[in-house]
């Protein structure tokens, strides 16, 4: 009787099996003590009724009234650079904080009416 070792060969991921990954390994930071705490401050009453987050809702509703690039870029760019700093250097509660309140602000700057602003160049 002869026994032979093959090597194991694992199959390539797929495009899906890699987007889940990564949308883990942003997510999984989120659901730690340390993100439930960042996210509680980010919406936490700082002045009057008003959190870290509107606030920055509103900053980011005011760039929107210069124009649609004015305020996506102010918008995405802080979210950009907060999924940028947790994927590559590491979740903290400041990083996870400022993810919050990115995240809250870029809604301000999306709007049904872009995509038609976009085609056709027509403001409303």
């Amino acid at each position: 009787m002869q026994v032979e070792m093959l090597p194991v060969v694992e199959p390539e991921l797929t495009w899906r099996d890699r987007l889940r990954a990564l949308v883990m390994r942003v997510i999984r930071p989120v659901l730690t003590w340390k993100g439930a705490v960042a996210l509680f401050l980010a919406v936490a009453p700082i002045h009057g009724s008003e959190s870290a987050a509107t606030i920055w809702r509103d900053t980011v509703a005011d760039a929107r009234d210069f124009g649609l690039v004015a305020g996506y870029f102010v918008g995405g760019a802080p979210l950009a650079l907060a999924g940028w700093s947790l994927t590559r250097v590491g979740p903290t509660a400041p990083r996870l904080w400022l993810l919050a309140v990115s995240a809250v602000g870029a809604t301000a700057a999306v709007t049904p009416y872009d995509i038609v602003q976009i085609l056709t160049g027509v403001a409303r």
